[in-house]
């Protein structure tokens, strides 16, 4: 299988009337419309504010793009092909393969109605994209004679493991699939559904060879990862590390008059432990051990977009999905794609910090298993809290509690990562004169998240902790028949919903309310 197709996620839809040669043709022109339109929406001036593609989209571009799911498992086709009786005709056979194809099993007989003549039965995995029809064809047009026998999915393995969950699956039956392992994720991480084996023309990397090689070199790293691996480091380029500092002087600056006390704090833990600098890109291997040791959370490397369900189920488990790449060099304050300068430089800090961390842990627990309409709510909830969140001085007696416009100058802070990697709408955000209103869910989920210039409002909260009691009375109201907990012990999602698994929950939980409860005796 050839490298550079090894990493293309997708493949587009073949029109009826165009012959198949093992690859599918370019899609009608109306899913190719529909694809730019998608795309100029996701483009914007600054750092990208959204790590995701929200799921009515997904699922469109899924449908028009023909996207197979990592989860759908590995096509295999089981043929037999006639053969001469000799080892050099054997041979020559497995050489007319196909290049898209690779063989799993081989066995041979005598065929029945020549003894001169064997019977090969070969099992074979086929290319995700190429469908038995097409590998049939294939083999034909390089003149073997071939008959199908079967053609089948097989699951990977992390779908046959047993997880058992101390509740019954009944709770669950109907709703969207989740991951209930933290080994699952492994699967949420490579339905990549956009960029990463090629860029658009209209990228400003596209007519750079040297860029589109890197980006395949990061994609292979992403897609290859598995959950317990240490992250491969990555040797940046001199380009790569020219841009990053370009842009790190800049957001540093802007760090140190806008951004909330928390970020600050933090950031200085990342210079001191974790490499960041001017001069240096820094490793996600080192991010990752710094945040689990800080708040349990943990970066893993991914190719591109996710969509909501996938991106926020990691959050469930403490998981970040970040990408490696940098940005192309020919301009470093614009990116038409999640990079490794928004994520590390808008989100890490703020990982490390126990509330912060918390918060979004909460958002992503609530997305497991969710409708589709309570999923999209809380992805607007994480796109206008922890892209582009504000926060407010909490000394101050002069905030507009009432929800309605204010425009009077308030001294907010910033904690959003997409206004914190982005030098222009950071600006524009406290400097110029928008539309800010106080964090009300109920009101948040009715405005429009716009990708591609900024946003029209914002919303504040005092601190973190109002931002998530918030979250936890909207949460409270959604429409799900069961509610999950996560053991941090087996990093597993526990389904509570009959008696036992409340009381295992309860048990899990009685060690740390004696101690509670002692300490209140000392310290009160």
């Amino acid at each position: 299988m050839a490298s550079a197709m090894k990493f293309t996620y997708y493949t587009r839809v073949a029109s009826k009337d165009q012959p198949s040669n093992g690859h599918k043709p370019l899609a009608p022109t109306n899913s190719l419309n529909h694809l730019e339109d998608f795309k100029r929406r996701f483009r914007r001036s600054g750092s990208l504010g959204i790590p995701f593609v929200p799921e009515q989209d997904a699922k469109q571009l899924k449908k028009e793009l023909s996207i197979r799911e990592v989860d759908e498992g590995q096509p295999v086709l089981t043929v037999i092909v006639k053969t001469p009786k000799n080892p050099k005709a054997i041979a020559a056979m497995l050489a007319t393969m196909p290049d898209d194809v690779s063989v799993k099993h081989i066995e041979t007989r005598d065929a029945k109605e020549n003894q001169n003549t064997l019977d090969t039965l070969i099992e074979l995995e086929l290319d995700y994209g190429m469908d038995s029809e097409q590998a049939m064809k294939l083999m034909r047009l390089n003149g073997l004679n071939v008959n199908e026998v079967s053609f089948s999915i097989q699951p990977p393995q992390t779908v046959n493991e047993k997880l058992v969950e101390p509740g019954s699956n009944d709770a669950i039956t109907g709703c969207e699939w989740f991951p209930k392992h933290i080994k699952d994720l492994d699967i949420c991480a490579k339905r990549v559904i956009m960029y990463g084996a090629g860029l658009d023309a209209d990228h400003p990397g596209f007519k750079d060879q040297d860029y589109r090689r890197r980006r395949l070199m990061f994609a292979e790293v992403a897609m290859e990862h598995k959950h317990g691996e240490a992250i491969p480091r990555i040797e940046y380029t001199e380009s790569e590390r020219k841009t990053w500092g370009v842009i790190y002087r800049k957001l540093r600056e802007l760090h140190k008059k806008y951004a909330c006390q928390e970020f600050l704090d933090n950031f200085e833990l990342l210079e001191r432990h974790c490499g960041y600098s001017e001069n240096n890109v820094p490793q996600l291997e080192d991010i990752s051990k710094f945040l689990r040791a800080k708040t349990g959370f943990r970066v893993r490397p991914v190719a591109g977009y996710l969509s909501a369900r996938d991106f926020l189920a990691g959050l469930a488990y403490r998981v970040f999905f970040c990408t490696q790449y940098v940005r192309h060099h020919a301009d470093p304050f614009y990116t038409p794609e999640p990079d490794t300068v928004h994520e590390l430089m808008g989100h890490m800090a703020l990982f490390a910090d126990p509330d912060f961390a918390q918060f979004s842990h909460e958002i992503g627990l609530a997305s497991l298993g969710a409708s589709e309409d309570d999923l999209n709510k809380l992805a607007t909830l994480y796109f206008f809290s922890i892209e582009f969140g504000l926060s407010c001085d909490s000394h101050t007696d002069t905030i507009d509690t009432t929800g309605k416009e204010n425009h009077k100058k308030q001294p907010y802070k910033v904690y959003g990562a997409g206004l914190l990697s982005s030098a222009g709408e950071l600006q524009h955000a406290i400097e110029g004169e928008p539309t800010v209103l106080r964090f009300d869910p109920d009101r948040v989920v009715q405005q429009e998240c716009l990708i591609t210039t900024f946003q029209t409002a914002y919303f504040y909260t005092r601190n973190f902790e109002e931002a998530q009691q918030k979250l936890r009375m909207f949460t409270n109201n959604m429409k799900r028949p069961f509610v999950v907990r996560y053991n941090a012990y087996t990093e597993s999602v526990e389904v509570l919903n009959n008696q036992r698994s409340l009381m295992l929950a309860v048990n899990s939980l009685r060690s740390d309310i004696n101690l509670l409860a002692s300490a209140l005796h000392y310290t009160l």
